[in-house]
């Protein structure tokens, strides 16, 4: 299995969790999924990341457009082992929430300074924008 058909089901399954706690379980058309393919930066870790986390969810909590999900993906199986140490996606209702919330947290002094810090913990090779539709969701 390539790179490409791994991020494809991980995307379908985000694309499942999404939808499943988003508008009481109804379906929505497409959502936007932001993928970072990352390895941790020399003497950085796990542990350095579950700290950037507290620090992001603390200032997402207060950011007016806020409307983001995110998984962390580690792998356990994959076909290339030193591909990425994680897959981190962000997900967001609509293009627009999107847009609204990046603008938000990259125009803003926190939100820079967080991506100074994910940028010091993480070297991400790969970085890409899909949109997900449901196809099945079993809940």
């Amino acid at each position: 299995m390539n790179i490409k058909t791994i991020l494809i089901l991980l995307i379908s399954v985000v694309g499942f969790s999404i939808d499943a706690v988003a508008d009481d379980h109804a379906s929505s058309a497409q959502r936007p999924v932001e993928l970072w393919v990352c390895s941790f930066n020399d003497g950085k870790s796990m542990d350095d990341l579950d700290d950037w986390y507290k620090d992001f969810n603390k200032f997402a909590d207060n950011m007016k457009n806020s409307q983001v999900n995110s998984y962390m993906w580690v792998p356990n199986f994959v076909s290339d082992l030193d591909r990425a140490d994680v897959i981190l996606t962000f997900s967001f209702p609509s293009l627009t929430a999107m847009g609204q919330t990046m603008d938000e947290f990259f125009g803003s002094k926190g939100g820079s300074a967080l991506f100074q810090t994910y940028q010091d913990i993480l070297d991400c090779s790969g970085r890409e924008i899909w949109q997900v539709s449901e196809r099945r969701n079993i809940n």
